[in-house]
């Protein structure tokens, strides 16, 4: 990873890579002049990916001291899923009516990517554009970016959560039942369905709550 052609998506994407791995573990310090030298590049790209890694809740900053791997609490999981399990039905109440053609063609577009997909590494991302499709259609903004915040503090637990493939299947295979129902326009039981998913998710990635 050397020269002028190393974007700062590769260098997040790298440095993603090593946390979830646990080669970078909870704690450790990151150094810019460190990752920079080790990957060739300035400290420019260095310093804006470690300022994405902050905001999607890989890294924290703690003044006076630099940059560090993020410990993530048992208690901040619980709560981002609490919330997201409140709101998550209330948008689809709104969102499910409003689905058309081609809100299922960008859905089932996702989820062709990710079953092609050689690993994992963006299975969280990609699953997070997934429920935009299907959360977008309620036109309840103000919501839906309290979900996105959520699920930008929350995608180094997917990503780390899709690392084991057979777990990723078991969301694929969810994501899909959702919307068939969705278009055999059962939307109540799509509801229900989708609701009891995501509290069969959370006792997944989160076993000891």
């Amino acid at each position: 990873m050397k020269g002028n052609t190393t974007s700062v998506k590769k260098i997040s994407k790298y440095l993603r890579k090593q946390i979830t791995s646990n080669i970078l573990k909870p704690g450790m310090h990151i150094s810019e002049n460190t990752i920079a030298k080790e990957l060739g590049v300035s400290r420019v790209p260095v310093r804006e990916s470690l300022r994405i890694l902050q905001s999607e809740g890989y890294l924290e900053l703690k003044p006076n001291k630099g940059c560090f791997v993020k410990t993530i609490s048992p208690d901040f999981v619980n709560q981002t899923a609490i919330v997201y399990k409140l709101l998550a039905p209330e948008l689809l109440k709104k969102a499910i009516p409003n689905y058309t053609e081609k809100t299922f063609k960008k859905a089932e577009s996702i989820i062709d990517k990710i079953e092609k997909s050689e690993n994992n590494d963006d299975t969280g991302y990609l699953l997070w554009e997934f429920a935009k499709v299907i959360y977008t259609p309620s036109h309840m903004k103000f919501m839906i970016r309290v979900l996105d915040t959520i699920y930008q503090h929350s995608v180094r637990l997917l990503n780390e959560f899709f690392e084991d493939e057979s777990k990723a299947r078991f969301k694929l295979d969810s994501h899909k039942k959702f919307i068939e129902l969705c278009k055999k326009n059962k939307t109540e039981e799509a509801i229900i369905y989708w609701s009891e998913f995501l509290s069969a998710l959370e006792k997944l990635i989160n076993p000891k709550k």
